[in-house]
């Protein structure tokens, strides 16, 4: 995703979309700068004197930067030797000649035992300005105009207020969509409607806290969306306190990327911890059957016996409290699991068979609630 400050977009009254690259020239043009740069400082310095749409080409700057691979450095090191630098200027005086600068160096060097050139190399590596392109990333002009026509996208969303998502009911699509929005602990509310599956998402600007946390994770979950094939978002956006509709699709929408990112076996650590303690008491069934209930879908995390566990991430009262009423009336054992420390906005008391947790979940926090339900 880009920077707030590169969105590019393009209102009619109170609808707005993304302002797309249709033209691979000037993705070109900055993957030929990033080629001929030896530093990312002289990167960025080609780019602000390239003229054009400043905007535009520090997004596509921004995208290039994050795909190269620029030098590493030692943090710890740089750390040290800035620290005796420094601590040398502080006893000899401040570094106001060049002269006077040598004088540091020199002596840094001998307390480090390093060389004089050495010490200002590593010293000056703290600045991103100074690492070297060590390879400019290995993508085409049409290529990265589709990731920069993605980054649009989800930088845009990063100002929701909600999300709707409309996706064809096909399990190998759904189930890498949910599993991503669980894996990023989004709240989410699903529906089957219109001959496919809709996703309500709460948006980052919805809500009170976690604001930034949130829309960064909301953000991740486009390019499973993309990879779809078959997609539509209707949004509501937030910008410069105006309220504005966003409704895309894959038929309006350019080229975009469409390879699936990798998921794992599980989708955090926090299901996989749950999932490793409690197993060692109970047999547990991950991801069993999806439960219909009213029409809306619900894919629960974890079962034991005939007990559905749902662990939540990001939460505010309203969002737990329609998750547990749309649950409830399913006339399951229910056990929902939510981490305090992610919690979206002040909340009070909680609905029964909710249980806090803070970071992960522990056996202790649980067993009494499973204990029922167990089978060795």
């Amino acid at each position: 995703m880009i920077p707030l400050d590169f969105l590019k977009i393009q209102r009619r009254g109170r609808v707005v979309r993304p302002l797309y690259l249709t033209n691979p020239a000037p993705a070109g043009l900055v993957l030929e700068l990033a080629k001929s740069s030896r530093t990312v400082g002289e990167f960025r310095k080609a780019v602000e004197s390239a003229g054009g749409d400043r905007k535009l080409l520090s997004g596509l700057a921004h995208i290039v930067e994050r795909l190269s691979h620029v030098e590493e450095v030692d943090v710890k090191q740089v750390a040290r030797v800035r620290v005796e630098v420094f601590k040398t200027s502080a006893e000899v005086g401040l570094a106001l000649t060049p002269e006077a600068r040598e004088r540091i160096f020199h002596a840094a060097a001998e307390r480090l035992k390093m060389g004089v050139e050495e010490v200002k190399r590593v010293f000056y590596k703290a600045y991103e300005d100074n690492r070297v392109i060590v390879q400019p990333p290995s993508v085409t002009p049409s290529e990265l105009m589709e990731i920069y026509n993605l980054s649009l996208l989800q930088a845009l969303l990063f100002k929701s207020l909600y999300v709707d998502l409309w996706l064809p009911n096909v399990a190998t699509v759904v189930k890498s969509v949910v599993r991503a929005a669980k894996g990023h602990r989004l709240m989410y509310i699903a529906e089957e409607r219109d001959g496919g599956l809709w996703i309500h998402f709460e948006g980052p600007a919805s809500i009170f806290r976690q604001t930034e946390r949130y829309g960064v994770k909301l953000a991740k979950l486009v390019p499973y969306i993309t990879a779809a094939g078959v997609w539509r978002i209707e949004a509501e956006v937030k910008l410069n306190q105006r309220k504005y509709r966003l409704d895309e699709s894959h038929e309006k929408a350019p080229p975009l990327p469409k390879r699936t990112p990798e998921v794992g076996e599980f989708d955090s650590t926090v299901e996989w911890e749950f999932y490793r303690q409690v197993s060692r008491v109970c047999s547990v069934e991950r991801e069993p059957e999806a439960l219909v209930v009213e029409r809306r879908v619900y894919i629960p995390d974890f079962k034991i016996g005939d007990l559905y566990i749902e662990i939540v991430g990001f939460w505010t009262p309203d969002y737990l409290r329609r998750k547990y009423e749309k649950l409830s009336k399913a006339n399951r054992p229910l056990l929902i699991l939510v981490d305090e420390e992610l919690a979206a906005a002040t909340w009070g008391e909680l609905m029964p068979n909710v249980v806090l947790y803070r970071g992960r979940p522990k056996l202790s926090d649980v067993y009494k609630y499973i204990k029922p339900h167990c089978r060795q």
